[in-house]
Protein backbone atom coordinates (compact mmCIF):
# COMPACT_ATOMS: atom_id res chain seq x y z
CA UNK A 1 0.00 0.00 0.00
CA UNK A 2 1.68 3.46 -1.15
CA UNK A 3 2.08 5.94 1.83
CA UNK A 4 2.04 9.47 1.80
CA UNK A 5 4.75 11.35 2.56
CA UNK A 6 4.19 13.33 6.10
CA UNK A 7 5.07 16.50 5.00
CA UNK A 8 2.71 18.82 4.93
CA UNK A 9 -0.44 16.79 7.46
CA UNK A 10 -1.19 18.96 9.74
CA UNK A 11 -4.62 19.64 8.23
CA UNK A 12 -5.12 15.68 9.14
CA UNK A 13 -5.25 16.82 12.99
CA UNK A 14 -7.53 19.63 12.49
CA UNK A 15 -9.94 17.04 10.37
CA UNK A 16 -9.95 14.98 13.55
CA UNK A 17 -11.01 17.54 15.66
CA UNK A 18 -13.69 18.94 13.39
CA UNK A 19 -14.72 15.14 12.63
CA UNK A 20 -14.93 14.25 16.10
CA UNK A 21 -17.20 17.54 17.14
CA UNK A 22 -19.12 16.67 14.51
CA UNK A 23 -19.94 12.83 14.70
CA UNK A 24 -18.38 12.15 18.48
CA UNK A 25 -22.12 12.48 20.37
CA UNK A 26 -23.46 9.58 18.53
CA UNK A 27 -19.60 7.58 19.02
CA UNK A 28 -20.07 8.11 22.53
CA UNK A 29 -23.23 7.17 23.36
CA UNK A 30 -21.91 3.71 22.12
CA UNK A 31 -19.44 4.23 24.54
CA UNK A 32 -21.35 4.73 27.60
CA UNK A 33 -21.90 1.14 29.28
CA UNK A 34 -17.99 0.28 28.35
CA UNK A 35 -17.37 3.27 30.17
CA UNK A 36 -18.83 3.74 33.16
CA UNK A 37 -18.21 -0.24 33.83
CA UNK A 38 -14.74 -0.29 33.30
CA UNK A 39 -13.26 1.79 36.19
CA UNK A 40 -14.30 -1.44 38.48
CA UNK A 41 -11.17 -3.10 36.53
CA UNK A 42 -8.62 -0.87 35.89
CA UNK A 43 -8.56 3.15 36.75
CA UNK A 44 -7.01 5.18 34.62
CA UNK A 45 -6.54 7.70 37.28
CA UNK A 46 -5.78 5.66 40.56
CA UNK A 47 -2.17 6.30 40.75
CA UNK A 48 -2.76 10.09 40.47
CA UNK A 49 -4.67 10.00 43.53
CA UNK A 50 -2.97 7.97 45.54
CA UNK A 51 -0.23 10.61 45.72
CA UNK A 52 -3.10 13.49 47.23
CA UNK A 53 -3.05 10.79 50.39
CA UNK A 54 0.28 11.55 50.70
CA UNK A 55 0.31 12.91 54.33
CA UNK A 56 -1.48 9.53 55.65
CA UNK A 57 -0.39 6.55 53.68
CA UNK A 58 1.45 3.92 55.18
CA UNK A 59 2.05 0.98 53.36
CA UNK A 60 3.70 -1.91 55.12
CA UNK A 61 4.25 -3.58 51.72
CA UNK A 62 3.70 -3.28 48.20
CA UNK A 63 0.80 -5.74 47.72
CA UNK A 64 -0.61 -3.19 50.70
CA UNK A 65 0.24 -0.09 48.87
CA UNK A 66 -1.12 -1.67 45.09
CA UNK A 67 -4.45 -2.63 46.89
CA UNK A 68 -4.76 0.85 48.51
CA UNK A 69 -4.48 2.07 44.53
CA UNK A 70 -7.96 1.10 43.77
CA UNK A 71 -10.71 2.89 44.22
CA UNK A 72 -12.93 0.73 43.94
CA UNK A 73 -12.96 -2.86 45.96
CA UNK A 74 -11.55 -5.84 44.17
CA UNK A 75 -15.55 -7.74 44.84
CA UNK A 76 -16.70 -5.91 41.36
CA UNK A 77 -13.55 -7.13 39.36
CA UNK A 78 -16.75 -8.79 37.53
CA UNK A 79 -18.39 -6.20 36.09
CA UNK A 80 -15.58 -4.37 34.80
CA UNK A 81 -14.54 -7.32 32.86
CA UNK A 82 -18.19 -6.58 31.02
CA UNK A 83 -17.17 -3.09 30.93
CA UNK A 84 -13.97 -4.89 28.76
CA UNK A 85 -16.12 -6.93 26.81
CA UNK A 86 -18.81 -4.30 25.77
CA UNK A 87 -15.37 -2.05 25.17
CA UNK A 88 -14.43 -4.70 22.53
CA UNK A 89 -18.05 -4.98 21.23
CA UNK A 90 -18.27 -1.40 20.91
CA UNK A 91 -15.24 -0.22 19.42
CA UNK A 92 -15.45 -2.91 16.83
CA UNK A 93 -18.45 -1.45 15.66
CA UNK A 94 -17.02 2.35 15.77
CA UNK A 95 -14.33 0.98 12.88
CA UNK A 96 -17.23 -0.17 10.93
CA UNK A 97 -19.11 2.95 11.35
CA UNK A 98 -16.47 5.29 10.98
CA UNK A 99 -14.09 3.24 7.99
CA UNK A 100 -17.79 3.02 6.05
CA UNK A 101 -18.17 6.84 6.45
CA UNK A 102 -15.10 8.10 5.16
CA UNK A 103 -14.80 5.43 2.15
CA UNK A 104 -18.04 5.79 0.72
CA UNK A 105 -19.79 8.63 2.74
CA UNK A 106 -22.94 6.87 4.68
CA UNK A 107 -22.83 8.00 8.46
CA UNK A 108 -24.89 5.08 9.98
CA UNK A 109 -25.02 3.38 13.54
CA UNK A 110 -27.91 1.27 12.03
CA UNK A 111 -28.65 -2.60 14.09
CA UNK A 112 -28.73 -4.02 10.55
CA UNK A 113 -25.14 -3.54 10.16
CA UNK A 114 -24.00 -4.33 13.41
CA UNK A 115 -23.63 -8.31 12.16
CA UNK A 116 -21.16 -7.11 9.07
CA UNK A 117 -18.90 -4.85 10.86
CA UNK A 118 -18.91 -7.48 14.24
CA UNK A 119 -17.59 -10.46 11.66
CA UNK A 120 -15.36 -8.19 9.93
CA UNK A 121 -13.79 -5.99 13.16
CA UNK A 122 -14.34 -8.23 16.22
CA UNK A 123 -10.94 -10.08 16.30
CA UNK A 124 -8.83 -7.28 15.69
CA UNK A 125 -10.67 -5.15 18.02
CA UNK A 126 -10.42 -7.74 20.62
CA UNK A 127 -6.64 -8.54 20.12
CA UNK A 128 -5.66 -4.30 20.26
CA UNK A 129 -8.47 -3.78 23.14
CA UNK A 130 -6.71 -6.42 25.17
CA UNK A 131 -2.97 -5.64 24.37
CA UNK A 132 -3.94 -1.88 25.90
CA UNK A 133 -5.62 -2.82 28.50
CA UNK A 134 -2.34 -5.24 29.60
CA UNK A 135 -0.60 -2.45 28.58
CA UNK A 136 -2.36 -0.02 31.11
CA UNK A 137 -1.81 -2.61 33.66
CA UNK A 138 1.58 -3.29 33.18
CA UNK A 139 2.36 0.53 33.25
CA UNK A 140 -0.04 1.12 36.58
CA UNK A 141 1.64 -1.87 38.32
CA UNK A 142 5.51 -0.35 37.53
CA UNK A 143 4.08 2.80 38.52
CA UNK A 144 3.29 1.01 42.07
CA UNK A 145 6.99 -0.80 41.71
CA UNK A 146 8.68 2.79 41.15
CA UNK A 147 6.32 4.12 44.50
CA UNK A 148 6.67 1.69 46.79
CA UNK A 149 10.48 2.09 45.96
CA UNK A 150 10.79 5.43 46.37
CA UNK A 151 8.83 4.93 49.86
CA UNK A 152 11.55 2.76 51.23
CA UNK A 153 14.12 4.66 49.83
CA UNK A 154 13.39 8.47 51.63
CA UNK A 155 12.11 9.30 54.74
CA UNK A 156 10.75 12.64 53.87
CA UNK A 157 7.44 12.18 52.47
CA UNK A 158 7.50 15.35 50.39
CA UNK A 159 10.48 13.46 48.56
CA UNK A 160 8.52 10.87 47.81
CA UNK A 161 5.84 12.91 46.68
CA UNK A 162 8.28 14.66 44.50
CA UNK A 163 9.59 11.64 42.76
CA UNK A 164 6.62 9.66 42.76
CA UNK A 165 5.11 13.03 40.96
CA UNK A 166 7.82 12.63 38.33
CA UNK A 167 7.10 9.01 37.30
CA UNK A 168 3.56 9.48 37.18
CA UNK A 169 4.07 11.84 34.46
CA UNK A 170 6.98 9.71 32.90
CA UNK A 171 4.49 7.06 32.71
CA UNK A 172 1.96 8.83 31.56
CA UNK A 173 3.83 10.36 28.77
CA UNK A 174 5.22 7.17 27.67
CA UNK A 175 1.79 5.16 27.39
CA UNK A 176 0.67 8.22 25.22
CA UNK A 177 4.02 8.12 23.35
CA UNK A 178 3.43 3.94 22.69
CA UNK A 179 -0.44 4.39 21.25
CA UNK A 180 0.43 7.36 19.01
CA UNK A 181 3.03 4.80 17.56
CA UNK A 182 0.71 1.98 16.92
CA UNK A 183 -2.43 4.02 16.52
CA UNK A 184 -2.47 2.68 12.83
CA UNK A 185 -2.25 -1.02 13.82
CA UNK A 186 -6.24 -2.02 13.87
CA UNK A 187 -6.36 -0.51 10.31
CA UNK A 188 -3.66 -1.86 8.84
CA UNK A 189 -4.60 -4.89 10.12
CA UNK A 190 -8.45 -4.37 8.47
CA UNK A 191 -7.39 -3.17 5.39
CA UNK A 192 -4.35 -4.58 4.18
CA UNK A 193 -4.54 -7.68 4.22
CA UNK A 194 -1.84 -8.15 6.15
CA UNK A 195 -0.82 -10.27 9.03
CA UNK A 196 -0.81 -8.75 12.64
CA UNK A 197 3.32 -8.49 12.67
CA UNK A 198 3.52 -7.27 9.28
CA UNK A 199 0.53 -4.83 9.98
CA UNK A 200 2.31 -3.75 12.96
CA UNK A 201 5.67 -3.03 11.32
CA UNK A 202 4.04 -1.05 8.45
CA UNK A 203 2.17 0.83 10.73
CA UNK A 204 4.87 2.11 12.70
CA UNK A 205 7.10 2.80 9.94
CA UNK A 206 3.97 4.75 8.41
CA UNK A 207 4.10 6.82 11.24
CA UNK A 208 7.23 8.18 10.47
CA UNK A 209 7.32 11.85 10.63
CA UNK A 210 3.69 11.64 12.26
CA UNK A 211 4.24 10.47 15.84
CA UNK A 212 4.89 13.84 17.48
CA UNK A 213 1.81 15.53 16.50
CA UNK A 214 -0.19 12.61 16.92
CA UNK A 215 1.08 12.76 20.50
CA UNK A 216 0.31 16.02 21.30
CA UNK A 217 -3.00 15.94 19.45
CA UNK A 218 -3.61 13.01 22.11
CA UNK A 219 -2.02 15.14 25.02
CA UNK A 220 -4.45 18.08 24.24
CA UNK A 221 -7.70 15.35 24.40
CA UNK A 222 -6.59 14.32 27.63
CA UNK A 223 -5.46 16.99 29.33
CA UNK A 224 -8.65 18.07 30.29
CA UNK A 225 -10.31 15.45 31.85
CA UNK A 226 -6.43 15.12 33.74
CA UNK A 227 -6.89 18.81 34.91
CA UNK A 228 -9.95 17.95 36.39
CA UNK A 229 -8.55 14.62 37.67
CA UNK A 230 -5.97 16.56 39.48
CA UNK A 231 -8.78 19.30 41.21
CA UNK A 232 -11.00 16.23 42.13
CA UNK A 233 -8.01 14.97 44.24
CA UNK A 234 -6.60 17.95 45.51
CA UNK A 235 -10.43 18.93 46.95
CA UNK A 236 -10.76 15.22 48.20
CA UNK A 237 -14.14 14.66 45.91
CA UNK A 238 -14.64 11.25 47.01
CA UNK A 239 -14.73 7.97 45.22
CA UNK A 240 -17.90 8.82 43.61
CA UNK A 241 -16.45 12.10 41.75
CA UNK A 242 -12.98 10.09 41.20
CA UNK A 243 -15.15 6.76 39.64
CA UNK A 244 -17.24 9.43 37.93
CA UNK A 245 -13.79 11.09 36.06
CA UNK A 246 -12.67 7.71 34.89
CA UNK A 247 -15.34 7.10 33.42
CA UNK A 248 -15.89 10.09 31.40
CA UNK A 249 -12.09 9.37 30.32
CA UNK A 250 -12.93 6.30 28.79
CA UNK A 251 -16.29 7.85 26.76
CA UNK A 252 -14.83 10.60 24.70
CA UNK A 253 -10.86 9.51 25.11
CA UNK A 254 -12.00 5.69 23.13
CA UNK A 255 -14.07 7.15 20.62
CA UNK A 256 -11.43 10.08 19.68
CA UNK A 257 -8.57 7.46 19.52
CA UNK A 258 -10.41 5.64 16.71
CA UNK A 259 -11.56 9.05 15.26
CA UNK A 260 -7.58 10.12 14.68
CA UNK A 261 -7.02 6.62 13.66
CA UNK A 262 -9.37 6.57 10.66
CA UNK A 263 -8.22 10.36 9.81
CA UNK A 264 -4.24 9.71 9.83
CA UNK A 265 -4.95 6.30 7.68
CA UNK A 266 -6.63 7.69 5.05
CA UNK A 267 -4.52 10.45 4.97
CA UNK A 268 -1.22 7.92 5.39
CA UNK A 269 -2.08 5.82 2.52
CA UNK A 270 -3.89 8.97 0.14
CA UNK A 271 -7.41 7.23 0.38
CA UNK A 272 -10.29 9.26 -1.33
CA UNK A 273 -12.84 10.11 1.88
CA UNK A 274 -15.75 10.26 0.44
CA UNK A 275 -17.45 11.54 3.70
CA UNK A 276 -15.47 15.09 2.47
CA UNK A 277 -16.61 14.69 -0.90
CA UNK A 278 -20.37 14.23 -0.21
CA UNK A 279 -20.63 17.71 1.09
CA UNK A 280 -19.76 18.67 -2.17
CA UNK A 281 -21.53 16.25 -5.09
CA UNK A 282 -23.63 12.93 -4.93
CA UNK A 283 -21.61 9.96 -5.11
CA UNK A 284 -23.50 8.34 -6.62
CA UNK A 285 -24.08 10.64 -9.41
CA UNK A 286 -22.17 9.57 -12.46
Amino acid sequence: MRVKNSNNSKACFKQAWKYFFDKGAYLMLMSVAPALLLPFLLSPSSTLYYLFDYTTINPSNFADMYVAMRELPFSYWYLGLIGLALLVFFVAIMYGVIDTHMRIGVFTIAPNRVKTRLNFNLLTSLLFCLLAFCSFEIFNLLATVLYYLWWVTFKSRVTWLVFSSLTLVIMQLSMILIMSIVILWPPYCLHTGLPKKAALRQAVRSMSGRIANTFFTLLLCILPVEICMIVTGALKCGVIAEVLLDAIAYLYVVPFYITLMYNLFYEVTGTERMDLEKKKKDIWSK
